[in-house]
């Protein structure tokens, strides 16, 4: 039985080939996209359960992301990765629902336990 499915969305592809063997070998159906706009072009979000998303990307970071998909009516729980804290955006980010904020770098441990509280709900 499957874990669940999770995209990555971050523009590094090492971060998403490590997050994507890592996940997978924890039974996680994984997805991954280079950016924001090819997630947006996907038709397969409704059978997401969380999203892992890099804040710092070039052209839609994703945060404007998760805005992008709370627009659409999409409330798929989403956690944002980043190596830069912006306590700027803290209201931003309360508004647009995203549950888990991890900082660079992340352990297996601590993304594990984001993953499992976030899908829990």
């Amino acid at each position: 039985m499957s874990a669940g499915i999770i995209y990555i969305v971050d523009d590094d592809e090492a971060v998403r080939d490590s997050m994507r063997t890592l996940l997978e070998s924890y039974d996680f159906n994984v997805r991954d996209f280079e950016s924001g706009s090819d997630l947006l072009e996907d038709g397969g979000l409704s059978r997401c359960d969380c999203l892992l998303l890099d804040l710092h990307m070039p052209a839609m970071n994703g945060l404007e992301l998760v805005e992008a998909l709370r627009a659409r009516g999409l409330a798929t729980p989403a956690i944002l990765i980043t190596g830069k804290g912006d306590t700027l955006l803290a209201p931003r980010l309360a508004a647009a629902g995203v549950s888990v904020i991890l900082y660079k770098p992340v352990s297996s441990d601590e993304l594990f336990h984001a993953i499992e509280t976030t899908m829990a709900g």
